[in-house]
């Protein structure tokens, strides 16, 4: 049910009661999950990729970010967070399959009308250029078997005529593991 569901995130993002019982049980829960992905070697290779090709912004961290900052985000934090980000200007909504867009543009209107169109802490977002940095990391991890290697290069944006030919040329290199050798 589409309705139904437009009112539950609707319902998330503008009426979330926070806790400070909340943030303690999702911190822990986030430290656990940083555990996880440091076991997977797939997970730090790609993380020390972007951290190397984009030095100094954004998209060079990890999703879950450093470890310090999850042990010390308070309630507040999380509230001057989406005070700030969470504005009208700032969000899509989408929908596919049995909804027509007219449909879901009424339901937006009519769910989303409480998202204020300016961030309410006075502050606005900062905008972050990526700016892809040619590099080279060597990071040795001496508990892995293998050695896992990855390479990145700056290319042209999805919207970029070249970006439908770069993704078949992916496709056609893919990628090599130990399974594949003859």
């Amino acid at each position: 049910d589409v309705a139904q569901a437009t009112d539950i995130l609707a319902d998330i993002i503008q009426n979330s009661e926070i806790s400070e019982d909340a943030v303690q049980r999702e911190r822990g829960t986030i430290l656990r999950e940083m555990q996880e992905v440091e076991s997977q070697v797939e997970e730090v290779v790609f993380d020390d990729l972007h951290s190397a090709a984009y030095q100094k912004c954004s998209l060079g961290r990890t999703i879950l970010g450093p470890e310090e900052n999850i042990k010390t985000i308070t309630r507040e934090d999380i509230k001057d967070y989406i005070g700030t980000h969470y504005t009208g200007n700032r969000m899509v909504v989408v929908g596919t399959g049995a909804v027509t867009q007219e449909e879901l543009e009424k339901l937006a209107g009519d769910k989303f009308s409480g998202v204020p169109a300016e961030p309410t802490t006075g502050k606005k977002p900062v905008k972050e250029s990526a700016i892809f940095t040619g590099s080279d990391i060597r990071a040795r991890y001496d508990d892995y078997p293998l050695a896992h290697v990855t390479f990145a290069f700056e290319s042209v944006g999805w919207s970029h005529s070249d970006s439908i030919p770069l993704m078949v040329m992916q496709s056609l290199l893919g990628s090599w593991d130990t399974s594949v050798s003859g």
